[in-house]
């Protein structure tokens, strides 16, 4: 069920629906403030997957890291919520990417983040990004 998609932040965006569950949350039933970076880790990967470009070290001469999170939560997302992560690249530079993360119930945004990846080779030395990423990276051109 992931998909690119219209949503009310942007017709750019990549979307993942999560099911949050039980050992999202805490003994409130509100999800705890760390899972809220798994969730996005997920649609992160599922949009690389649906795009068809490896990602794993195994698969290819690089891989990404998480270089720096900047989320604000704004509402909470509780047990059994289905929310859905969005996923949609905000800057590309030579050896990382900066993504626009939100995570919506319904229309309701609850957390938005910029995540920024860094690109490394298999030396953990920073390395330019590959042309599929860079490709899929470009917003798509718009018709008339």
């Amino acid at each position: 069920m992931s998909q690119l998609s219209q949503h009310p932040d942007n017709n750019n965006t990549f979307w993942f629906p999560v099911r949050v569950y039980i050992e999202d949350t805490d003994a409130g039933g509100i999800v705890y403030h760390a899972n809220h970076l798994s969730f996005m880790e997920r649609a992160r990967t599922e949009w690389l997957r649906a795009s068809g470009v490896a990602h794993y070290w195994h698969q290819t001469d690089y891989s990404f890291v998480v270089r720096h999170v900047d989320l604000k939560y704004l509402k909470p997302i509780l047990m059994d919520d289905l929310v859905h992560v969005g996923v949609e690249v905000i800057c590309c530079k030579s050896a990382s990417l900066v993504l626009q993360q939100n995570i919506y119930r319904g229309e309701i945004l609850l957390v938005t983040g910029k995540v920024e990846l860094a690109c490394l080779n298999a030396n953990m030395a920073p390395c330019r990004l590959p042309q599929e990423i860079k490709a899929i990276s470009q917003p798509p051109v718009k018709q008339n």
